[in-house]
């Protein structure tokens, strides 16, 4: 193994952690809890490079099927990944891919947002036809129960993610590759 693999396995062992604490931060509303995990995809998919941001995030997956509880509500295991929760789980990983196809490296404000708000919408709507066939829901009720609930709070961790990445730009542009 390389220097430089080794560093960016470091990286993606990092920011898989850094998921798996933003997962366990929530905001309690009235019918499901907001984490901060999509937040984190965002950025991680935003403001890294492809390998990196598909290696954390399967990371984090691998480390939640091994029983660490890394999942929203520090739960873990194959039966999360597998439920009711599981397409959103997998989603991460077409999120992050699709945020990278979109950005192609771009900083462009508009791009972010475009990009997250694409990726976002999609990873629900995965999540939802998930839990529409593991908890065999009509496909309204998986959407009412799956996307709607989180769309504003989606929007406004796009807005977040938006900002922070500006800023890391701007900052620390070597993180965009």
């Amino acid at each position: 193994m390389n220097k430089q693999t080794l560093k960016n396995f470091g990286l993606s062992l990092v920011l898989a952690i850094f998921l798996a604490l933003s997962s366990q931060i929530t905001v309690p509303l009235l019918f499901v809890p907001i984490t901060c995990q999509t937040l984190a995809i965002g950025l991680i998919a935003t403001m890294f490079g492809l390998n990196i941001s598909l290696e954390s995030i399967s990371l984090y997956i691998l480390m939640g099927a091994f029983g660490l509880p890394v999942f929203a509500g520090a739960h873990s295991g194959i039966a999360v990944i597998f439920g009711t929760t599981g397409g959103y789980i997998w989603g991460f990983l077409i999120y992050a891919f699709l945020v990278k196809f979109m950005l192609h490296n771009s900083k462009a404000t508009l791009k972010i947002g475009v990009a997250n708000l694409t990726a976002a919408t999609l990873q629900l709507f995965i999540g939802a036809a998930w839990l529409m066939f593991v908890a065999h829901l009509t496909p309204q009720a998986a959407i009412a129960n799956g996307v709607l609930p989180f769309l504003v709070p989606g929007a406004i961790k796009i807005v977040a993610i938006v900002a922070v990445a500006r800023l890391f730009a701007q900052r620390v542009p070597v993180l965009y590759r």
